[in-house]
């Protein structure tokens, strides 16, 4: 996201020098790409900011974080649901390559210890933007629909997963559902105070008894 925001920038400070072709025909567009690459730099201050622990972050620390003036930052924060919903969006991207990662396991125990390890792998790195999203998201039928469409993603892959390995009941896919869930890991983290070492082996126990009884 930095090295396009680099890129872009490059761009417009040669049309607004006049290093290019005609000024009076890249201008325009050149406030429309400079506009954007300063969108970018505050979507990326927000990401870095909340990574570092500041949920709410201040305009004040955005502006310096993103290299921008104060007003630049208050001027996009007018459209805050639109920028929000780019953060989630650009949080979902920096996960997908963990959630694509081909599975390989194959007995029960296996296919728990990997669901465990990939989950808490994804968890660790999304929930900082997930507990900064909530604090928006009942304001924002946006944001809700971006967390239950981000819930149903979890629950087909956990579905896909568990597809034809065992003979599971409603109830207790429901239950390991709930126990894979990102809510779960955050209370285990955050309420519950364990480490992600321990939430994990938390994890294990509460599916392997969840699913217990169900052999292939």
């Amino acid at each position: 996201m930095g090295m396009r925001a680099n890129t872009v920038n490059t761009v417009v400070d040669r049309a607004v020098d006049g290093d290019g072709p005609g000024p009076a025909k890249l201008r325009p567009d050149g406030r429309r790409v400079r506009a954007e690459a300063n969108r970018n730099r505050i979507v990326a201050a927000v990401v870095a900011l909340v990574g570092k622990g500041e949920l709410t972050p201040t305009a004040e620390a955005i502006a310096a974080e993103a290299g921008v003036s104060l007003r630049t930052v208050f001027r996009h924060f007018e459209e805050m649901e639109n920028l929000y919903l780019e953060i989630a969006a650009a949080i979902f991207e920096r996960a997908q390559p963990v959630i694509d990662r081909p599975f390989a396991a194959e007995t029960w125990q296996e296919v728990v210890e990997e669901i465990v390890a990939r989950r808490s792998e994804v968890f660790e790195m999304v929930a900082p933007y997930k507990r900064a999203l909530d604090i928006f998201r009942h304001r924002s039928p946006a944001l809700s629909a971006a967390s239950e469409r981000l819930a149903q993603l979890s629950r087909n892959v956990l579905k896909s997963r568990l597809a034809g390995r065992l003979p599971l009941t409603a109830d207790q896919f429901e239950a390991i559902d709930l126990l894979t869930s990102l809510e779960t890991w955050i209370r285990l983290r955050d309420i519950q105070c364990l480490s992600p070492q321990a939430a994990s082996r938390v994890l294990r126990v509460a599916i392997l008894a969840a699913g217990a009884n169900a052999h292939p």
